[in-house]
């Protein structure tokens, strides 16, 4: 593996690993508020899949399908609003931050790909 390849290979990793650690966060929150109301089950049962999901991941380095199509929807959605935001502002200190936001969301989109995962190709990933 070239340094490039284990590069962007750790910046996928990266990513993929925050994106579960804030699903995590998000689903224990959700549980927490919760309690006592109709909902309270099945926050619960969110909670404890996204804690055998990052578990999974920190532990194996294992991501089954579903949680791929999350991923990968939620990297696309993030290379989507920053190409918009970048096509609406022509630049600046914000288009920058999404610009490289793109870019992490392509590199771990094409990262995911490479491990056979099957990601479709999105027609403004940048080129890289």
């Amino acid at each position: 593996m070239t340094p490039d390849e284990q590069r962007r290979a750790k910046l996928a990793q990266f990513a993929i690993t925050s994106y579960l650690g804030d699903r995590l966060t998000a689903a224990k929150r959700n549980a927490e508020l919760a309690v006592g109301t109709p909902d309270a089950d099945q926050r619960q049962r969110e909670w404890q899949q996204s804690s055998e999901r990052l578990t999974r991941w920190l532990n194996e380095q294992q991501l089954d399908e579903d949680t791929v199509g999350e991923v990968s929807e939620a990297f696309l959605q993030a290379m989507e609003d920053g190409y918009t935001l970048v096509m609406r502002t022509g630049g600046g200190e914000d288009a920058d931050t999404y610009l490289t936001l793109r870019q992490r969301a392509a590199v771990t989109r094409d990262w995911l790909r490479a491990q056979g995962h099957s990601v479709p190709v999105y027609p403004k990933e940048p080129g890289l």
